[in-house]
């Protein structure tokens, strides 16, 4: 029998099939007795279904064609008496189950389709009437009716979609959601509804999220199951809204696809899920100031992370294409399922909380708090930006496929382009168009969903950990004998480490190796420091001087240049900036912080500060009166957003930031910036 580990297992084996068994135990933080027990498991359940086991020495695994077949189709081919759900799981599939329910429902029905005890249904019963708070959904009980949902229709509909979305990121989900339409003998007509929506997209030619589609299909399948029970109500700014949507119509032709008799409140629902799942669709709804929005979200994310943004242009239509799904989702309060978002907040927390903060004018234009789910899509697309840079074309070409969406792909395009910059990296491509491409065009495909192809296909996710990312160049280098980036190899490292010592946490280790031993492709996960470590004592200035705006940034800058942080030419550079661009250095109450880009003379990460006693007016306009500045040389995009964030606590606190401008000595700043750094650690 399957349980959650061992299927987790076989699916790190059949991604990543040269990694290492010290690589795959740390990848899947297990103990050697850990592993050996989940290996046999696996093993033992394979024997069962007839299927080859994994072959396994000391430092090395084997998967047999036959398994990887198998593999792809395991969603719909496990047998229900070999799944064993993790709670989590099994919470979601208790609502889903309870969702659709044909008759009265009792404990042990639960107990039957988890496969579990009377103790353990019980005790999952209660945790997920836990869950359920908040959401206007619960989970009632009496003897006449069994178990039931209460509360408004569109909000069982909304928990049913966090379920769903939830259960398909979970290793064993899509076979739950298999499971429970098939306990209440419902037919599974997913790939007729898939086929339909296909068709439906190109007629008007738009496309689905590919992660979004998958989810949408399984929503309307349940829906289909549950239609006609009980009435929808919508908001009446809802419908005022969605009428007037040109895909309303394509709602209509859906809503007569999935059922018989339909009323107008139900299209205007079908309506919301396909604006919130489609791509393409900017192409169709054009918000004046939706489009206004994205160029101030820009300006706020270049203004908070002082990344002067390239092909700003470009980046407003991408931009704008993911904003307007985004405002229909956020507006209609459609839940978004985010599987990346821990990764996204543990591998970029600096960007993600930044963007979050420029994210504010789309929370007020709608009226509704952002989600994290939805700040993490728009931190992937941001990221992509902030850390993109110039590649050379090499001898091997690579594609890629990266189906859940726009952000999503371009953050996997510019992390592979920095991880591999001896491969010509092709634009990226859906499934549909890998199938037109000319096989000549491409020696390699990074994918993040399961392709056949002659050519080597490596799986990825859209935002790689430093663990995943080196699993990956392994792999690339030895099937195209590219050159090491590493003169060390981190695995034979690891292991003389530990022949001579007690390691308390292999995975921290491996993953502080890698960031040492290549921290030029790992920048922003390496040490960034402090705000308090690059304002010392010795570029911490005051001055009774009365000078113009010019003048001002040269002498904030004097220590930088002095020390040979910067050259002549990167001050000029910051005076340039503003003459061009206007007072865009001033950050509010009184605080400017001139800056260009590191390839204008900047030669190692710096700061430096300089409080006027009377105020300079930059650009000698008086709404601009400038009495600290501070001058930021950056080496690349990323290695200064700490010392920023904790800059720009200073500034929204008032507080703190009256206490910065009353001090008197570089001592005093700098006893208020150790101190911050040591409260945010």
């Amino acid at each position: 029998m399957f349980d959650h580990r061992s299927l987790q297992m076989l699916n790190q084996m059949i991604h990543y099939p040269k990694l290492s068994i010290p690589d795959l135990r740390l990848q899947m933080n297990l103990s050697p007795r850990q592993f050996a027990y989940s290996l046999d498991k696996l093993n033992d359940a394979l024997k069962k279904l007839n299927l080859p086991m994994v072959q396994v020495n000391q430092t090395s695994f084997t998967i047999d064609e036959q398994l990887k077949e198998y593999w792809k189709q395991e969603e719909v081919a496990l047998n229900r008496k070999q799944l064993i759900f993790q709670e989590n799981e099994r919470l979601y599939l208790i609502y889903l189950y309870t969702y659709i329910r044909r008759e009265q429902v009792a404990a042990i029905h639960y107990q039957s389709l988890l496969q579990v005890s009377r103790n353990t249904a019980l005790a999952d019963i209660k945790k997920f009437r836990a869950l359920c708070e908040g959401t206007g959904v619960k989970l009632s009980y009496n003897r006449t009716d069994g178990f039931f949902l209460e509360g408004e229709e569109r909000y069982k509909r909304r928990f049913a979609s966090v379920c769903i979305g939830s259960l398909l990121q979970l290793p064993m989900g899509r076979s739950g959601l298999q499971l429970v339409l098939a306990s209440w003998k419902y037919e599974d007509t997913s790939k007729i509804i898939r086929q339909q929506l296909n068709e439906m997209a190109e007629a008007y030619t738009i496309d689905f999220v590919g992660n979004r589609l998958d989810q949408l299909v399984y929503e309307l399948m349940f829906l289909q199951c549950r239609y006609g029970r009980h009435t929808l109500i919508l908001p009446k700014t809802q419908i005022q809204l969605i009428k007037t949507q040109r895909l309303f119509q394509m709602g209509q032709t859906l809503a007569a696809y999935l059922f018989q008799e339909v009323s107008e409140t139900e299209i205007i629902y079908l309506t919301i899920q396909l604006l919130s799942a489609a791509q393409g669709i900017s192409q169709l709804h054009f918000d004046e100031k939706l489009s206004h929005i994205s160029n101030v979200i820009i300006q706020e994310v270049e203004r908070l992370t002082l990344v002067p943004f390239k092909e700003k242009h470009n980046l407003q239509l991408t931009l704008y294409r993911h904003l307007v799904p985004a405002y229909f989702r956020i507006i209609c309060e459609v839940p978004l399922s985010n599987p990346l978002i821990d990764t996204i907040k543990t591998e970029h927390g600096v960007l993600f909380r930044l963007v979050k903060q420029a994210l504010q004018p789309l929370s007020e234009y709608t009226g509704q708090i952002i989600s994290d789910e939805e700040v993490g899509y728009f931190t992937i697309l941001f990221g992509g930006h902030v850390r993109k840079l110039e590649s050379k074309t090499r001898v091997y070409r690579a594609t890629i496929v990266c189906p859940n969406g726009i952000s999503s792909s371009m953050m996997l395009h510019t992390q592979l382009r920095e991880l591999f910059p001896n491969l010509h990296f092709t634009e990226f491509h859906s499934v549909a168009e890998m199938e037109q491409i000319s096989q000549e065009s491409y020696d390699m495909i990074f994918s993040t969903i399961y392709l056949e192809s002659p050519k080597p296909v490596y799986l990825t996710r859209p935002v790689l950990t430093a663990l995943e990312e080196e699993y990956l160049q392994q792999a690339v280098t030895a099937d195209f004998n590219l050159p090491d980036q590493t003169s060390i190899p981190i695995d034979e490292l690891m292991a003389t480490i530990r022949k001579h010592a007690t390691i308390k946490n292999e995975r921290a280790l491996y993953e502080d190796l890698t960031k040492h031993i290549r921290k030029s492709y790992y920048t922003e996960r390496s040490y960034a420091p402090m705000l308090s470590e690059l304002l010392t004592a010795d570029k911490i200035h005051f001055t009774d001087a009365s000078v113009d705006w010019r003048e001002a940034i040269r002498l904030t800058a004097k220590p930088l240049e002095d020390q040979n942080y910067i050259t002549k030419d990167y001050i000029q550079a910051m005076i340039d900036r503003v003459v061009e661009i206007g007072p865009f250095i001033h950050v509010g109450k009184g605080i400017a912080i001139p800056h260009a880009r590191p390839e204008q003379g900047v030669e190692k990460l710096g700061m430096s500060l300089l409080r006027f006693k009377e105020p300079v007016l930059l650009l000698d306009q008086e709404e601009h009166a400038i009495d600290m500045f501070i001058c930021l040389a950056a080496i690349d995009n990323k290695m200064h957003l700490r010392a920023l964030t904790e800059l720009t606590s200073f500034l929204v606190n008032e507080e703190s930031l009256q206490r910065l401008k009353d001090a008197t000595t570089a001592e005093e700043i700098i006893a208020m910036l150790q101190k911050k750094g040591e409260d945010d650690k």
